[in-house]
C-alpha cells in the first residue's frame, strides 16, 4: 500500500513547512522509543516513519516530486530506493527534538539515541571534522519517448572518488595526528580589540582544510587528499512524465568526502527534447493533424501516431478547422499510474491549385448552397408577414 505522507504527519496537503515541521517535533517526541517502554520496537517503526515522511515533505525538490508522482518519485531519491536514516538530512531538526526530551542535557542517553539511529555518535566536533564530499549537478537530456513510461539512461561522469590505495585516508599506513595548528577543533578563531569591544572572527584551519587532523605517511598516488579523479558510468532511472527543468537526486554519487566522510550527491537537471510533431502540456500531448475539405465535410477515419504507435481517429461529418479531438489515455504517464490524453487538433487544408473540374463541381457546390440560404431566408420573411 502506497504511503501518505501527509496523513503520516497529520497535515494538509498544502500545509507550510512551518507547519510540516511542528507536526514532525510533536509526533517525535510522541513515538520516541523512550516513551514507549512497552513497545519500543514499534515505536521505533513509527518514528523512522514519520520522520521519512518529514524528510521529503521538508525538501521543496522533493515533496513536489512525491506530489506529481506518488512514493514512486521519491524512492531514487533515497541511497538504497527505500528510506534508511543516512537518507535523514535533518539532523539538526532532530537534535533540537533531542535536546528539548532531555531538558538540553548532552546526557549519553542522548548521544546513544544519535548513534542508534544514524550508526555512529553524533556530536559537534564530529560533525566538524567530517568534511562532506561537495554535490554536483550535470544536464540529463531527454526526448517524450523516454518519458513517456519511464526509462534508465546511462551517463558518463567524471568525479572525485576515494583513492583505492589508501581506502580514502590519504594515508598509506592509515594514520593521523591532531593539526597543531587548530588543536583538532577545525577551526581557527582571531580575536581582534577595538577598544572595550572584542571581535571575534572563526574561519576554517586551513592546514587541515577543517578536519582536524593531518594525514601521516601521505600516499602517493592521490598525495595525501584520499581522493583521485575517476570517471564513472552511472545508470539513472528517469521516472514516467518527468518535466523539464525538474531534478532528480542521485544519492552518494557527488564527490566523495575527505578521509572517507560521506560523499555528496549527484543532481540531474532533465532537458525534455522538443518534439519533431508533438507538443506537449503537462501530461497531455497536442498532435496538428491535416485532413481536406472533404474530410472534414463527410467524414472520415484517418491513422495518427501517438507516442504508442499509430491509432485510428474517426472524423465526425461537418469537422471544422481548429477543432480539438481527443484521444484518452494516449498522453504521457504518470507515477501515480494514470496517464494523459492525446488532443489532435485538426487543420483543414484548402487547395492552393484546382483543375477545370473540381471548379466545376466547387462552384456547383456554391450555387446549391447559395439556393439553401436564399430558402432560409425566404421562410424567415414569410414568418415576419405572418407574425
Amino acid at each position: 500500500m502506497a504511503k501518505d505522507y501527509y496523513d503520516i504527519l497529520g497535515v494538509s496537503k498544502d500545509a507550510s513547512k512551518s507547519e510540516i515541521k511542528k507536526a514532525y517535533r510533536k509526533k517525535a517526541k510522541k513515538y520516541h522509543p523512550d516513551k514507549n517502554p512497552d513497545d519500543p520496537d514499534k515505536a521505533r517503526e513509527k518514528f523512522k516513519e514519520i520522520s521519512e515522511a518529514y524528510e521529503v515533505l521538508a525538501d521543496d525538490d522533493k515533496r513536489k516530486l512525491y506530489d506529481r508522482y506518488g512514493e514512486a518519485g521519491v524512492k531514487d531519491q533515497f541511497s538504497q530506493g527505500d528510506f534508511t536514516w543516512q537518507d535523514f538530512s535533518h539532523r539538526d531538526d532532530l537534535e533540537d527534538i533531542f535536546s528539548d526530551f532531555f531538558g538540553g542535557r548532552r546526557s549519553g542517553g542522548f548521544e546513544d539515541i544519535f548513534s542508534d539511529f544514524f550508526g555512529r555518535r553524533s556530536s559537534r566536533r564530529t560533525t566538524r571534522r567530517e568534511k562532506q564530499g561537495s554535490n554536483l549537478r550535470a544536464t540529463l537530456e531527454v526526448t517524450l519517448e523516454d518519458i513517456n513510461e519511464g526509462t534508465e539512461k546511462t551517463i558518463h561522469l567524471t568525479r572525485k572518488a576515494s583513492c583505492d590505495s589508501c581506502n580514502g585516508s590519504g594515508s598509506v599506513s592509515g594514520g593521523t595526528i591532531t593539526c597543531h595548528e587548530c588543536e583538532g577543533r577545525g577551526e581557527v578563531r582571531q580575536v581582534q580589540r577595538r577598544g572595550i569591544q572584542q571581535l571575534i572572527s572563526i574561519s576554517q584551519c586551513s592546514k587541515c582544510g577543517g578536519t582536524g587532523e593531518i594525514v601521516e605517511n601521505p600516499c602517493s598516488k592521490c598525495n595525501g587528499r584520499g581522493r583521485i579523479d575517476k570517471r564513472e558510468v552511472i545508470n539513472v532511472k528517469v521516472p514516467p512524465g518527468a518535466e523539464d527543468g525538474s531534478r532528480l537526486r542521485v544519492p552518494g554519487k557527488g564527490d566523495a568526502g575527505l578521509r572517507n566522510a560521506r560523499p555528496g550527491d549527484l543532481y540531474l537537471i532533465i532537458r525534455v527534447k522538443p518534439h519533431e510533431i508533438f507538443e506537449r502540456r503537462r501530461q497531455n500531448i497536442y498532435l496538428e493533424a491535416p485532413i481536406s475539405m472533404t474530410q472534414a465535410a463527410l467524414g472520415d477515419k484517418i491513422k495518427v501516431p501517438t507516442l504508442n504507435g499509430n491509432v485510428n481517429l474517426n472524423i465526425p461529418p461537418g469537422t471544422q478547422h481548429g477543432t480539438n479531438l481527443r484521444l484518452e489515455g494516449k498522453g504521457l504517464q504518470t507515477g501515480r499510474g494514470t496517464k494523459g490524453d492525446q488532443i489532435v487538433r485538426i487543420k483543414v487544408k484548402v487547395p492552393e491549385k484546382l483543375t477545370e473540374e473540381q471548379k466545376e463541381l466547387l462552384e456547383r457546390f456554391e450555387n446549391i448552397e447559395k439556393e439553401k440560404e436564399k430558402s432560409w431566408f425566404d421562410k424567415i420573411k414569410k414568418k415576419w408577414k405572418s407574425d
